[in-house]
């Protein structure tokens, strides 16, 4: 297996797609609309990973049938909208790889669901996830970064260890994993726990106040991710607390930014313009997680006030209403 089909050019499809390419994989890039494709093609320049340009090797293309006989397929669409991207591509062909990994974060908004169980019955195959601490611009510029790879138990063991060396590189490090459960869940709470983190900055409460917004999530993450049937280790790992300290304190971070947006004041319109075409999965994510919670009888305090600011309650009233419930034990 050496050959794989990358569909989505975003900075994170195309950071991937890139690092790939370069570490020696035949790889090709489905990009859409075709506009944007025949411009990314053409430049071989991404306006989101400006520090650079795609290597040579790597193929861009428009129509998704030229990627279809890749060994193996990564989804790196929007997570709303890829079940129904892949349904639409897949009445094109009879094609289908081995098994599909996705790299996108979030909850779906009208099932609840994970992406790997939104696209398995639109493929019929085996469904992973690649997650983890890893901004695009940095992976791109091929700066140090560690993944998590998780696949689902009816991959092999060799299997598993081949994909591992087809997607690790010197500067890409990939571990594997079994929960694909927790990796979805951590990839996306994550996000929400970032838009609180960026409300703190706004309003200037300081260090030991974003440390202990960050701890009380792990716990939050914990408990939704143990109730679904997730791996407790998973939250301690790369995909849980790597990408949560990741997010919620990084610059480059979209949700972070939102959060602060919000906590200045704005609203949730000004600050979603203000993102401009960037999606904060974040947005998307909070609901339907804590729906998820309150189907299995798990408590998300800091989700549920992300929910409340994001329906306009005041920034400083969110904060006061995590740091008054009823005290207990840790």
């Amino acid at each position: 297996m050496n050959e794989i089909a990358v569909f989505g050019s975003g900075a994170w499809g195309t950071a991937l797609a890139s690092v790939w390419s370069r570490n020696g994989r035949s790889v090709t890039l489905w990009a859409f609309p075709e506009k944007v494709g025949i411009e990314l093609g053409c430049s071989r320049t991404h306006p989101r990973l400006p520090m650079g340009t795609l290597p040579e090797s790597l193929r861009v293309v428009t129509d998704p049938c030229e990627a279809f006989d890749a060994d193996m397929w990564v989804s790196a669409l929007p997570t709303q909208a890829s079940p129904e991207v892949w349904e639409r591509m897949l009445k094109t062909t009879a094609k289908r790889p081995k098994l599909l990994i996705h790299v996108s974060k979030g909850i779906l908004q009208t099932t609840y669901g994970r992406l790997s169980q939104a696209l398995r019955p639109i493929l019929s195959v085996p469904v992973g996830v690649l997650s983890g601490p890893s901004f695009a611009d940095e992976v791109f510029r091929q700066l140090p970064a560690a993944v998590v790879l998780a696949l689902p138990d009816e991959v092999s063991d060799a299997e598993s260890q081949d994909l591992q060396a087809l997607l690790a590189s010197p500067r890409f490090r990939v571990y594997l994993s079994r929960d694909v459960v927790g990796v979805e869940l951590c990839g996306a709470l994550k996000n929400v726990l970032a838009i609180a983190a960026g409300l703190l900055e706004a309003l200037n409460l300081g260090m030991s106040a974003r440390a202990s917004l960050l701890t009380r999530g792990l716990a939050e993450m914990l408990r939704l991710v143990d109730r679904l049937g997730g791996r407790p280790e998973t939250v301690m790992g790369l995909a849980g607390m790597g990408d949560l300290l990741l997010t919620a304190t990084g610059h480059q971070s979209r949700n972070r930014k939102f959060g602060e947006l919000i906590g200045r004041g704005m609203s949730f319109q000004q600050a979603a313009e203000n993102m401009g075409e960037q999606v904060v999965e974040g947005v998307h994510t909070a609901k339907a997680a804590l729906a998820l919670a309150n189907e299995t009888g798990v408590e998300l305090p800091i989700t549920n006030e992300v929910i409340r600011l994001l329906d306009g309650e005041d920034p400083r009233k969110a904060v006061d209403a995590l740091m008054l419930r009823d005290l207990k034990a840790e």
